[in-house]
């Protein structure tokens, strides 16, 4: 059965890098070894940053992004900095570790995938393998109640998507 252990100070991060993002979007990647997270590496949500590309969202999602002002843009979409995430990645590689999960906060939403979530998860898959990259879950933080945050970690494959079980230690 797939299962995520997050050790509580790890945990704790998410929930905290989710709320100094507020209201903006947060995004980041946990890597360790079996499902068992031993590393945090938080990413520049770069959707808010003037000239961002758009294009990976979906026509909708695109379209409504573009009437909005950068600030506006942050706090209900995220693009993560391409040289940070390939920085982290080169990292875990070095550290013989394997990617866990993305994550990513829900300022003002449920913890639950959205549709551009789950195409930017396929959009993921088309370049997993040759990045030679174990298939990631998914983890989003919803601050939607900010006194209690919801954490839910996912499976998403094509447009299936599975809800997993998680651990704190």
């Amino acid at each position: 059965m797939l299962t995520l252990t997050l050790p509580r100070q790890i945990f704790d991060e998410l929930i905290g890098h989710a709320r100094e993002a507020a209201p903006h979007e947060c995004c980041g990647l946990l890597a360790g070894k079996d499902g068992l997270v031993t590393h945090h590496y938080k990413i520049k949500n770069i959707v808010a940053t003037e000239g961002a590309q758009l294009a990976d969202f979906d026509k909708a999602k695109f379209d409504h992004l573009k009437r909005l002002s950068p600030e506006e843009r942050a706090e209900i979409a995220f693009s993560m900095d391409a040289q940070e995430q390939s920085l982290a990645l080169k990292d875990i590689r070095t550290k013989g570790l394997e990617l866990q999960a993305f994550y990513h906060s829900h300022p003002h939403s449920p913890s639950r995938p959205s549709s551009t979530d789950i195409k930017i998860a396929n959009d993921f898959e088309g370049y997993r393998n040759i990045l030679n990259l174990p298939e990631p879950f998914h983890i989003i933080i919803s601050l939607e109640n900010k006194d209690e945050p919801v954490v839910n970690v996912f499976r998403i494959v094509g447009n299936e998507v599975t809800r997993i079980p998680y651990q704190i230690t």
